[in-house]
């Protein structure tokens, strides 16, 4: 059995030193629920006072990490908390998707290597969870990937894990997949997202079945387009994950063309999108329609 203490802002592990330490058992189910958040709210305000140096704000993000991996979801939950107070305190704390101050640093490349570590904890919890912790974690996602990493450093990550045949909530990456893509069209990065859902497209097509893949796809459109009323549609079109009725065809069509229309600019990329939808079509199903779409498209602009 191991203790962490805390005494006169100093984090001591697996001995008892006099004055007033609190401790924490390695094995929380030992200690009683109601003990071990007020211990962890504790280190928060410790860590949120700056009463604690660097070695002891490293052993409370060790500590909270291996915490958020517990398999009980509230004291999980609980941990989620402590790990978020020790990396927005501590010094690897950045903005790098923001414009950035002449003065500020940029980050380096270590630092991005242990966030991102960490972040995958948190995408572990997502796939791993109850439904209620993945629907708490999507939520404060995207704002920490914001606040940590490059975009370019966290987009195959967050589309990957989207996409994954492993991830029991698609519905709630889809809001993370939207709310990061809307942070770059208001920060003026909006051809990255154009970008990224091109070079995406051939993964989402190959997914199975075909109405899972309309589906992201269609989610996928929504996210990235920069009109309001198509960002609108977002939560009745997550509603019908895995449904491929006609109303679902026609709502694909018609978010897949407003991407088509307003955000690619090149007749290159242009050709390049439609030519992902020629290779995966077949007769009466959802890519067929679409391709049929593009050519009364061609047509109007051709007058």
């Amino acid at each position: 059995m191991a203790f962490y203490l805390m005494e006169k802002g100093r984090l001591d592990e697996g001995r008892f030193t006099a004055g007033h330490p609190v401790m924490v058992l390695a094995s929380e189910e030992a200690t009683p629920s109601v003990l071990y958040h007020c211990v962890l709210r504790g280190l928060e305000r410790l860590l949120l006072s700056e009463q604690l140096c660097r070695l002891d704000s490293e052993a409370l993000v060790k500590l909270s990490v291996d915490r958020v991996n517990m398999p009980s979801p509230h004291r999980a939950m609980a941990a989620l908390g402590l790990m978020l107070t020790c990396m927005y305190t501590g010094k690897e704390k950045c903005s790098p998707s923001r414009t950035a101050d002449a003065d500020t640093a940029a980050p380096d490349t270590e630092s991005v290597i242990v966030a991102m570590e960490r972040v995958s904890v948190l995408f572990d919890r997502i796939r791993k969870g109850f439904p209620f912790e993945a629907r708490v974690v999507s939520r404060i996602l995207p704002q920490f990937l914001d606040d940590f990493f490059p975009p370019q450093d966290v987009m195959n990550k967050v589309i990957g894990e989207f996409l994954s045949n492993q991830q029991p909530y698609p519905q709630f990456m889809a809001t993370v997949v939207y709310k990061v893509f809307q942070t770059l069209h208001a920060t003026g990065q909006s051809s990255m997202v154009r970008d990224w859902v091109l070079l995406s497209l051939s993964n989402f097509t190959q997914r199975t079945p075909v109405a899972m893949a309309m589906w992201s796809l269609s989610c996928f459109f929504v996210s990235a387009s920069t009109s309001q009323w198509i960002s609108a549609l977002l939560p009745h079109v997550i509603s019908r994950m895995g449904r491929s009725d006609v109303v679902d065809v026609n709502l694909f069509c018609l978010v897949a063309l407003d991407f088509y229309r307003h955000q690619i600019d090149e007749e290159l990329d242009r050709r390049s999108f439609q030519s992902v939808f020629e290779v995966v079509a077949s007769p009466g199903g959802p890519y067929h329609r679409l391709l049929s779409c593009l050519q009364s498209v061609h047509r109007m602009t051709a007058f």
